[in-house]
């Protein structure tokens, strides 16, 4: 009984190293294709710009949405916050293939690291394309908004950084961008778009929106010049809590392409030339210390002879 049982134990073994190997492989032959469920997002900066090209040969679509006003915020459920929110969709139609996962990852990575006060962002993967959603709280929302001291209101997605990221790729097709604020009133979209729906009463406040559309001939902003102005509304100072004061840089995200990579050590000063040195003077100090025994042993012997010569004078006397 006990030979069948380690038999077994051994077939099971065997088995399993099988299984595994065959696990292995297929994870090697197949793409994993990406499952719906969140993407880490790291919040240490990139210490390079990504190298680019990036996914030669393959065309991503990319489209944006910005909704500047009040939302529900990750962690915030219970209640509405003054936010703007930010969201940034890639995707790969066509080609009998989508993103994977590891994509996703990999474009987080790059595009999307980083931390800082009032706010949140989440990374998820569906089942055709790789989506970042980023909310801004508090006085992090000057980066999309200016407000002078006469009220009027100047409102900006992040476009120049955007393009950054669109022109990163080997092919990529930014067809879209969707933008929708509220707490102003006679508001009017600059930058040409292919639709918009300006001023419309919602409740206690006005919402302005604006789309631009390639499928529509528009073409999508490329700098941070202000897409939408108007004049201030009391419900944006106040339920909204908005402030008096200009746009301020975006962060985070850290911006990859800002990175200063590290200088490179030149090894006639780094860690292994200091090394050398050490060992230089190691050896110094050693070769010194042998030259300061030998002289005196020298010495020693010196003494001695002499001491034994007057001792051998004396006697023949």
């Amino acid at each position: 009984m006990a030979t069948v049982t380690g038999v077994g134990r051994r077939v099971a073994r065997w088995v399993a190293c099988v299984a595994v190997a065959a696990c292995c492989v297929a994870g090697a032959a197949l793409p994993a294709h990406a499952d719906d469920g969140p993407v880490p997002v790291p919040s240490t900066p990139p210490t390079a710009a990504p190298n680019t090209p990036l996914f030669p040969g393959r065309t991503i679509f990319m489209r944006a949405r910005f909704d500047f006003g009040e939302d529900i915020v990750p962690g915030r459920e219970e209640k509405i916050t003054p936010t703007a929110y930010l969201q940034l969709v890639f995707s790969e139609w066509g080609n009998g293939r989508n993103l994977t996962e590891q994509e996703c990852q990999e474009l987080v990575s790059t595009f999307w690291s980083g931390t800082g006060p009032d706010y949140q962002v989440e990374a998820t993967t569906e089942s055709n394309w790789c989506e970042i959603e980023a909310y801004y709280l508090g006085e992090a929302r000057h980066a999309f908004y200016s407000l002078d001291e006469s009220g009027h209101m100047q409102v900006r997605p992040p476009m120049a950084y955007l393009n950054q990221i669109a022109t990163s790729f080997d092919d990529v097709y930014f067809k879209r961008l969707d933008f929708e604020a509220k707490g102003l009133n006679n508001a009017h979209c600059n930058a040409n778009p292919s639709k918009e729906d300006l001023n419309k009463l919602v409740v206690v406040s006005h919402a302005s929106s604006c789309v631009w559309d390639v499928h529509d001939g528009a073409t999508i902003p490329t700098t941070d010049e202000p897409l939408m102005e108007g004049d201030v509304e009391d419900y944006f100072t106040g339920k909204l809590a908005g402030t008096v004061g200009p746009f301020t840089e975006l962060n985070p995200p850290v911006n990859p392409f800002t990175v200063t990579p590290a200088p490179p050590t030149d090894p006639a000063t780094g860690p292994s030339a200091a090394a050398s040195g050490d060992r230089s003077e190691t050896g110094k100090s050693s070769s010194t210390g042998l030259l300061i025994g030998i002289g005196a042993a020298i010495a020693v012997l010196l003494l001695v002879g002499a001491g034994a010569l007057v001792v051998a004078l004396r006697r023949r006397k």
